[in-house]
């Protein structure tokens, strides 16, 4: 595991770290906003303490959102957490109300860790589907040009698409994409 933590001064980054030593992650820790531009597509989890040096840290945490695989916790004083949660309740960050036990902030990577995880196994799995419907779509439209200019029924029309596939050792929509570019040239 890979955290990337950003923080106003070395002692806080070296607080944090420590609090996540168990874990065996990979720490990265930035207390300048200059290297604090680092590409965080690597990294598990990203952590932001908010204030940071040049900005309080909210659009920096919408920025890492967009540009991590991983989840993004934003750290903030209790007076304010709730504040923080609803400015960037649309990145999917969470909130972790400053001061907190060790064990509050580990148990929050935990459970953001496991949320990201769902969502990234719930995203291929819509991409999947998304694929397969669209293959039915093309199948379904060849299926029509083949009732269209070969008078087939549509049980017909799905046989044959089905038979062309297998004899070539093709998938289905690779055969639809075919009969759509020879009907097409007709019209």
């Amino acid at each position: 595991m890979k955290i990337f933590i950003n923080a106003k001064t070395e002692e806080l980054c070296a607080n944090l770290s420590s609090a996540l030593e168990e874990l065996g992650a990979e720490i990265f820790c930035v207390f300048d906003d200059k290297r604090a531009e680092r590409d965080l597509y690597e990294f598990d989890a990203v952590i932001i303490s908010t204030p940071l040096r040049s900005e309080f840290g909210l659009n920096y945490a919408a920025e890492a959102a967009k540009r991590t695989k991983g989840c993004v916790i934003v750290l903030a004083k209790t007076d304010i957490a709730e504040d923080v949660r609803g400015r960037i309740g649309f990145t999917g960050a969470y909130v972790l109300e400053r001061p907190f036990p060790k064990t509050a902030l580990i148990q929050t990577l935990r459970i953001a860790m496991q949320a990201k995880d769902n969502i990234l196994r719930l995203e291929r799995e819509n991409a999947r589907l998304s694929g397969q419907l669209d293959d039915m779509k093309m199948i379904d439209r060849a299926k029509c040009m083949l009732i269209q200019y070969l008078n087939m029924t549509e049980e017909q029309a799905h046989n044959h698409i089905q038979k062309l596939a297998m004899d070539s050792r093709r998938r289905q929509r690779e055969v639809a994409e075919d009969i759509l570019r020879t009907y097409s040239a007709i019209n």
